[in-house]
């Protein structure tokens, strides 16, 4: 029976005690409510000793009320603000609502009695007369226990008075609901206002983000189309080009590289025109770029460049923002030493869970003589990208040292439909 009790207790306590949206209460908020209930009460207090006259309150008395007073409401408002509104204020259960209002009513209507019949302001329900013993001399301690015990007989005596006087159909303390009524009121109006203004800046800062990527999108667009040559005419003379250089030889390097370019070109002018592609194109997009550029290395053989891909990755229809991963790779080409063996650049895309990671590793490159050259632009275009197309979702990871240079991108990618999930804080910690 015990642990049924127990048990039965502790599920009350969660359901009813533990915040459902934990957020700080503002310092203005603060600020506010102790300077209305200490406001308040020790106004109430003033005209209480001016109207009772001093012989009947003693200020150890008027204390104890004060804080007493004070710590209930206190409390009932922080109640209110971090537990009643958030879990309990729903519009498709308003009876649990009501009855959790009601429920702490009750509660702190209790703990305001109680409170008052001790400290003897109001007449207890087994009246009896309270004698202490004389004011005893001595220490601070001993005079202010002193005084509390004289307020104590002089409160009870003058609520005793004042019971009598108004009738016996009328009690003490009937501010004490009110009183509890206006401030859980005051709770669920403040937080409901705080909530109100919190949501309008999650807004703003929203639609500020979207308007920023919608004018980096437009700002790409316009440079594009300032700088593109006419795709027809481009794809004509490539066209051209290709047929020039098979003439004597279907596979010669040139016939190849042009085709490769070709690929690249229709990648940039069309497919990456849309917010994401599939995965695979991304990747061949990868294998294009890197075939081109391994006429720039010294020596021969493919193995210059190592780009190893996760079996299940390379035909994955993953959606992936597009030209997201190219960034890493041209930096690793235009600072790297690409004349380091056995590999010059070395690429990997694996998948773990639900995160896709890239990393691209080179050798560094000796400093160049004269005034450094301008740089950093793409990758700080890359985090512009990833904070606005997948934010708290992507960790992107520096590693340097004075042989290599390591960049790792982490990205939580999932299926066109699901819903994303947040990257961990360890990882995000390196971005």
């Amino acid at each position: 029976m015990a642990e049924f009790l127990r048990r039965g207790a502790h599920q009350l306590a969660a359901w009813w005690l533990r915040p459902a949206a934990p957020q700080a209460v503002p310092v203005g908020i603060h600020v506010l409510l102790w300077a209305l209930l200490l406001g308040a009460n020790l106004l109430r207090l003033s005209i209480k000793w001016l109207a009772e006259g001093a012989d009947t309150w003693s200020w150890p008395l008027m204390l104890a009320d004060l804080a007493a007073t004070v710590a209930t409401y206190a409390l009932l408002f922080y109640f209110t603000w971090l537990v009643l509104v958030p879990r309990h204020l729903n519009r498709q259960k308003p009876v649990r609502f009501l009855l959790v209002v009601l429920l702490t009513v009750i509660v702190t209507a209790m703990v305001r009695f109680t409170t008052n019949i001790g400290l003897g302001l109001m007449p207890s329900m087994w009246p009896a007369h309270v004698e202490g013993p004389p004011p005893p001399t001595g220490s601070v301690t001993d005079s202010f226990l002193a005084g509390l015990r004289a307020g104590y007989r002089q409160g009870y005596k003058s609520a005793s008075r004042a019971q009598e006087s108004m009738g016996a159909d009328k009690t003490t303390g009937k501010n004490i609901v009110p009183a509890t009524l206006l401030i859980m009121l005051l709770g669920i109006y403040l937080r409901l206002g705080n909530d109100h203004q919190h949501e309008k800046r999650r807004r703003r800062q929203a639609e500020r983000e979207r308007q920023e990527l919608e004018k980096q999108h437009l700002a790409a667009e316009l440079s594009l189309l300032k700088a593109q040559i006419n795709p027809h005419f481009l794809f004509n003379t490539l066209n051209n080009i290709y047929s020039l250089a098979t003439a004597h030889d279907v596979e010669a390097p040139a016939a190849t590289a042009v085709l490769q370019l070709a690929d690249l070109m229709r990648y940039l002018l069309y497919e990456s025109a849309t917010d994401t592609v599939p995965l695979r194109k991304e990747i061949e997009h990868l294998r294009n770029f890197l075939s081109l550029h391994l006429l720039r290395l010294p020596g021969a053989g493919p193995e210059r460049l190592r780009f190893e891909v996760a079996p299940e990755l390379a035909e994955a229809n993953l959606p992936v923002a597009p030209m997201l991963l190219l960034p890493l790779v041209e930096n690793a080409f235009k600072h790297g030493d690409l004349t380091a063996r056995p590999h010059a650049v070395e690429l990997e895309l694996t998948q773990n869970g639900a995160e896709l990671v890239f990393s691209v590793q080179n050798r560094r490159r000796a400093p160049r003589p004269g005034p450094p050259q301008p740089g950093g632009v793409g990758l700080s275009n890359l985090r512009r990208r990833l904070h606005l197309l997948y934010p708290s979702r992507y960790g992107l990871h520096i590693e340097e040292t004075a042989d290599y240079y390591r960049a790792t991108l982490t990205l939580v990618l999932t299926p066109a439909g699901a819903a994303p999930l947040p990257l961990p804080a360890a990882q995000l910690a390196a971005v």
